[in-house]
């Protein structure tokens, strides 16, 4: 949960509410803004995650899916990892987005204990969504690379798969030259490649965008794929719009379009 700025749990909530869907919150800490600033505070929430899956065990509140995103510490992804584990044998749907890094390299304050706590949580989901380079980080493989061949990303999304079984969209990547989300749908074991006109801007919290919108449909009852290129299409869209907004390190103010979002 960031204080300021709309990522994180600022820009799942509403979009997964504006798609019909009650929301129960556990932040794995508050943190005062984007990591992208030279400054930040970081209030680790252990014990209150802990304390609430108890007492949501005790009340017997019905959850068809799970989201996770950025966790800070190991004691955390094993609490975390448990509960998805124990959710999943009751028909829970488990997302995992491993937030840890962009452009090549791990964001200000992320350390390489990071990635393998992320890796035990993809061995956990029906479906993680990483960037190319968190992708890269997860698989032990092209670390620091901005480009992929083919054979490249059609390894690495395998190698991916592999950690959990899992589907895996990687949300985006450069390929062969050319921007594009991939997918491996372990349903149907098929890979697809969906290209996309990359826009001249770039705003905090379009991962979150992207995956609630991808959940959102897809436990609407669309495809793998169908979901995701909804997630591209409405993410597209939303840069677009705001691609002159001043303040991009804060993300996109979602509330005010969220009639833009057609179920």
């Amino acid at each position: 949960m960031v204080g300021y700025g709309n990522l994180g749990m600022s820009a799942m909530i509403p979009i997964l509410s504006k798609m019909k869907f009650e929301i129960l919150r556990l932040p794995s800490s508050l943190v005062s803004n984007n990591f992208c600033y030279e400054r930040f505070a970081v209030m680790d929430t252990t014990d209150y995650m802990r304390q609430c899956i108890e007492i949501w065990e005790q009340e017997a509140f019905h959850i068809d899916a799970v989201s996770t995103g950025f966790l800070v510490s190991e004691e955390q992804t094993r609490i975390v990892a448990d509960y998805c584990r124990k959710l999943k044998s009751r028909g829970a749907k488990i997302f995992v987005d491993p937030i840890m890094a962009d452009d090549g390299k791990l964001y200000n304050g992320v350390t390489t204990k990071t990635v393998e706590y992320m890796r035990s949580m993809c061995k956990v989901a029906d479906v993680i969504v990483p960037n190319m380079t968190e992708a890269t980080f997860l698989a032990g493989r092209y670390e620091g690379k901005t480009s992929l061949s083919r054979a490249e990303a059609e390894e690495l999304i395998m190698l991916l798969h592999h950690m959990g079984e899992n589907s895996v969209v990687i949300s985006s990547m450069v390929m062969d030259g050319i921007t594009c989300t991939m997918l491996y749908d372990a349903q149907t074991a098929k890979t697809s490649i969906l290209p996309y006109q990359l826009i001249p801007a770039q705003f905090s919290g379009t991962g979150d965008m992207f995956s609630s919108i991808l959940i959102g449909h897809f436990l609407h009852g669309a495809s793998l794929e169908e979901s995701v290129l909804k997630a591209m299409n409405f993410v597209s869209h939303m840069i677009e719009v705001n691609k002159t907004y001043p303040a991009p390190d804060n993300g996109i103010p979602i509330e005010r379009y969220l009639d833009d979002i057609v179920l």
